[in-house]
This record gives structure tokens, C-alpha cells and sequence, in this order.
């Protein structure tokens, strides 16, 4: 038996006493007492320990402090901490606030032991309550050693921070389904097995387009159902899937040789092509959600909604080039039958990338990112 599948069978007790002396809680002790407590109260400084029936995980957090609109109670945990004054705001609302890990891919023991270390400083000297793996590259074929790799070092990260405190949070970021989405044949099994939770980025699947290279949804509900029953088949439960949800859409532009912005629904984009597929939504770019409803306002724009899919959609003519976009994006409405799916089916939980992508600076910016934050809250048992 490898050392990775033996410290993923054994209990936190038994952990530490496996791991290299230098990831045991006895040589840590001192580490937390080197950086001074930047919270009023420094209780707020320790790891969370707070239980939650219904992860509501999300990226982002630029702008938690401006305005009125953003709802705490919406949320449990925030990933890419930027800053220990977040973390005090974050943890005297009971959420945790994790930092981004790029692990090296290696068999090389030293340098995996050296990320390791460098990870657990960073947790302890920022008071982060864990961290979310997000390796988005493509690899050969499930046999790939860089699967091995990956797996081999999310593991051990997983075992070290565990041993040092059970309450640290380890995720993983996942393509929409299991099956090679963009060439990511991963061991998701595995994966799932070595950290709390996969959150599922059901979004940008669009990123290789095989049929008609036209503009559409971004986060289309029932492709997105397709890839949770997709992990499910492959043997990984609901309550190890968070569903990532886009708070931000694609504008492209309409390159159609006839094109009416006040009528025409279909947008026939350029051909940028992603990883080997010649069509993709790399002919757009992304737009925050908040920027987005402001365009729609400032250009007075009719949006429709396709009936399918339940997604808004709409066109402009940009006022300095005189190019015709469309825009395509989802709002509090289309994004409320994703969170009924989560609650209705057990899943682990909901949440966006970015919570930030919200206009907090405008009256009808806040109502919007209100309807955004309240149908994500229904995303909970």
C-alpha cells in the first residue's frame, strides 16, 4: 500500500504520527504565537469550527465591505482570502475564508513537502480555515502521471492540515462533468475521496463548442444537471458536490452578415478555437453580472429569455465602434432552478464565482444583487 492511500485510511490521531515531524501539531504550537492577532477580538483568529448543513461556497470578495447588499448570511465560506481584514469581518459572520493552492506536479517528495510547508504557513499566519485546489489544465488520458501527481499531493496537503486541525477546509475545483470536459481526465474519484468537497464549475461550458457557433447560455440547467448525474454515475455522492453558479456572463460580438439588434435572436460569433475544437466561447469576453445590468439600463436594452433554458439574453450596438454584441448572462431568476435542483436532490451545496460581481454602488444594483443573494439562500436544506 502507497503512503498516500495509507495516511487516507488512517484517523487524525494516527496521521500525525505518519507525517514528516515538521507537519506534527507539537512543532506548529509556536507558529500561531509569531503573527499577532489582527481581530479586535482574537477569538476571531482561530479556525472555524462551526458545523453547516448546506455549503454556500463562493469566489470573491473585493468589495464585502461597500455599500449595503452584501448578505453574509448567504454564504459559508469565501475562497481567496485577500487580506486578514477579511477574515475578521468573514469569521464574526461565522464564514470561513479559504486561500487558492497550485501544488506542484511531481513525484519529487522535497518539492511536495516543500508546497506543503509553505501551505500551512500561509494558513497559520493568516488565519485562513483552508484551501480549494484548482488545476485546470488538460492531460493525455486517465493515465497520465500527472493524474497520479495530482492526486499524490492534494492528498498529502489534505492529511498535513488535518492532523495539524481536523476543522480545516480542503476543496477542489472541478470541470462541469467528469468525463474530459476540455481535455481535464482527471481521477475525480480519487479527488473526491482526498479533500471535504468538489466544487462542481458548471460554467464556461461553452468553452468548446461542437455544433452551431453561435452566442448561448453559459450555465444551461439541464447540461448542468447532466454532469452531477455524470459524478454520481461515476460514484461520487451529492453531498461531496457543491454546484458553481456564474455570476457573470459572455458578451460576444454578432458577426452575421445580416443582424437586426432590436429583432434578431441568433449570433453567429467568430471562430476562436480551445484546445483543438475550432469554435468556443473564447470569442467573447467575461462581463460581471453587475456591469452587465448596467448596459442594459444605459442602452435601454429589450432583454429576452430563452424558453428552454430560462436564460436572459440581449443586444446592443456599442456606442464608440458601432459593433453589435450580444450578451448572454444569468440573473436571480434563471440561476433559482440550479439551487431548487441542489436542495431538492442533496447536494453538498451552491455557490458563485464571484460574489463580488455585483453593482453595490447604484439603487437598482442593490435590489438585483438582493434577488441574487436571496435565491442563492434557497439553495439551503
Amino acid at each position: 500500500m502507497c503512503r498516500t492511500a495509507l495516511l487516507l485510511l488512517l484517523p487524525v490521531t494516527s496521521l500525525a504520527r505518519l507525517l514528516p515531524s515538521e507537519y506534527r501539531l507539537s512543532d506548529f504550537n509556536h507558529t500561531l504565537g509569531s503573527v499577532d492577532c489582527p481581530c479586535d477580538d482574537v477569538s476571531l483568529c482561530e479556525v472555524l469550527s462551526n458545523e453547516v448543513s448546506t455549503e454556500l461556497f463562493g469566489f470573491g470578495s473585493s468589495n464585502y465591505a461597500s455599500g449595503p447588499g452584501f448578505d453574509w448570511s448567504a454564504m459559508t465560506t469565501i475562497a481567496w482570502g485577500e487580506g486578514t481584514d477579511l477574515v475578521c469581518k468573514a469569521h464574526s459572520e461565522g464564514v470561513r475564508v479559504i486561500a487558492a493552492a497550485s501544488p506542484p506536479l511531481t513525484d519529487n517528495q522535497t518539492a511536495i513537502d516543500e508546497f506543503i510547508q509553505e501551505t500551512i504557513k500561509s494558513m497559520q499566519q493568516n488565519f485562513y480555515d483552508g484551501i480549494t485546489f484548482d488545476w485546470e489544465s488538460p492531460v493525455d488520458s486517465p493515465d497520465d502521471p500527472l493524474n497520479t501527481y495530482y492526486l499524490d499531493v492534494v492528498s498529502q496537503t489534505t492529511a498535513a492540515l488535518k492532523s495539524i486541525n481536523p476543522n480545516y477546509q480542503v476543496s477542489l475545483c472541478a470541470a462541469w462533468s467528469p468525463f474530459g470536459i476540455d481535455g481535464r481526465w482527471y481521477d475525480y474519484i480519487g479527488l473526491a475521496n482526498a479533500v471535504d468537497f468538489l466544487y462542481v464549475m458548471c460554467y464556461d461550458v461553452r468553452s468548446q463548442i461542437f455544433d452551431q457557433c453561435v452566442a448561448s447560455a453559459n450555465s444551461p440547467i439541464n447540461l448542468c444537471r447532466k454532469g452531477i448525474e455524470e459524478f454520481n454515475a461515476a460514484g461520487i455522492p451529492n453531498d461531496k458536490l457543491v454546484l458553481g453558479m456564474p455570476w457573470y456572463g459572455y458578451r460576444y460580438e454578432c458577426v452575421n452578415d445580416v443582424f437586426d439588434p432590436k429583432a434578431s435572436k441568433t449570433c453567429e460569433i467568430a471562430q476562436v478555437p480551445f484546445r483543438g475544437v475550432n469554435c468556443s466561447d473564447a470569442a467573447g469576453s467575461e462581463i460581471a453580472y453587475g456591469s452587465i445590468r448596467n448596459i442594459v439600463r444605459s442602452y435601454d436594452a429589450e432583454v429576452f429569455r430563452d424558453g428552454y433554458m430560462n436564460v436572459p439574453f440581449f443586444n446592443y450596438v456599442d456606442e464608440g465602434s458601432g459593433k453589435i454584441y450580444q450578451i448572454w448572462y444569468d440573473d436571480a431568476e434563471s440561476l433559482q432552478g440550479h439551487y431548487d435542483f441542489v436542495r431538492e436532490n442533496g447536494l453538498r451545496g451552491a455557490g458563485p464565482y464571484r460574489f463580488d460581481q455585483v453593482d453595490l454602488d447604484s439603487d437598482d444594483g442593490v435590489e438585483e444583487t438582493k434577488e441574487m443573494f436571496d435565491a442563492l439562500k434557497t439553495a439551503a436544506n
